[in-house]
């Protein structure tokens, strides 16, 4: 019997293959560790997604910081690979939906599938930073 398992971020799906033409499905608990879900960034209460896709289908169209109206007074930056500020927020409130709005030649415009980089500051003097992938 060949057995695989599939971690997605909120369930564990696991399936095996057995002589049979039979595939059996099962779900169990997530992860519990932190180290475990490599998906996102957890400081105090506040949980940052590392990927979002801003394509328009109604999921993950926005990068999403759980817990961030806990801060009101925040702010987030977000850096292209050159260092140069394609987003800024004071306070982020969850609505950066992959376009620049930064007076730079890509005022306006959506920003190119990649890596990005954040600087989240909560507003009591914390500072956290982290990469964000953004697929279109």
């Amino acid at each position: 019997m060949i057995r695989f398992i599939f971690l997605v971020p909120l369930i564990a799906l696991a399936f095996s293959f057995t002589g049979k033409k039979e595939l059996k499905f099962t779900v169990e608990k997530p992860p519990v560790s932190n180290h475990e879900l490599e998906d996102t960034l957890k400081i105090n209460d506040l949980t940052f997604a590392d990927f979002f896709s801003p394509n328009g289908d109604g999921y993950n169209d926005h990068f999403i910081i759980l817990n961030v109206l806990n801060y009101p007074t925040n702010y987030l930056k977000v850096f292209n690979r050159w260092g140069e500020t394609v987003y800024y927020a004071s306070p982020y409130l969850n609505l950066w939906d992959g376009r620049s709005n930064q007076p730079n030649a890509m005022l306006g415009e959506e920003c190119s599938t990649g890596v990005y980089y954040f600087e989240f500051n909560d507003g009591n003097g914390n500072i956290a930073s982290g990469k964000i992938t953004l697929k279109r």
